[in-house]
């Protein structure tokens, strides 16, 4: 689990979403889409918008969910040296053995 987080960050980080493609068709990963596919063209479209409109390197602060009561979520958004909030932001839930990933729309 801890070499799929890592390689989400880092292909958030560098804006090269193939490199995460092999983790997110393992067995370990689930979407919130209807299907990985589905989720990975929405994720390759956020991440690169995401850098097109960001200022600097995108960092990485994982922060709990606000909105809801589950503790095993956490957002993971990824913060340019000018904006507020985040121009990417990634919902990441650990169970048994399985992460469950969504891309924020916003």
């Amino acid at each position: 689990m801890e070499k799929i987080k890592a390689q989400l960050i880092l292909s958030c980080i560098n804006n090269d979403p193939e490199s995460f493609l092999p983790f997110l068709m393992s067995a370990e990963v689930e979407t919130e889409a209807p299907n990985k596919k589905d989720f990975y063209q929405f994720f390759k479209g956020m991440l690169n918008h995401a850098h097109e409109s960001s200022e600097g390197e995108l960092t990485l602060k994982i922060e709990p969910q606000t909105w809801g009561t589950d503790k095993e979520v956490h957002n993971y958004n990824f913060y340019d040296t000018a904006h507020k909030h985040p121009p990417l932001s990634i919902e990441v839930k650990e169970n048994n053995k399985l992460i469950c990933l969504g891309v924020m729309p916003f």
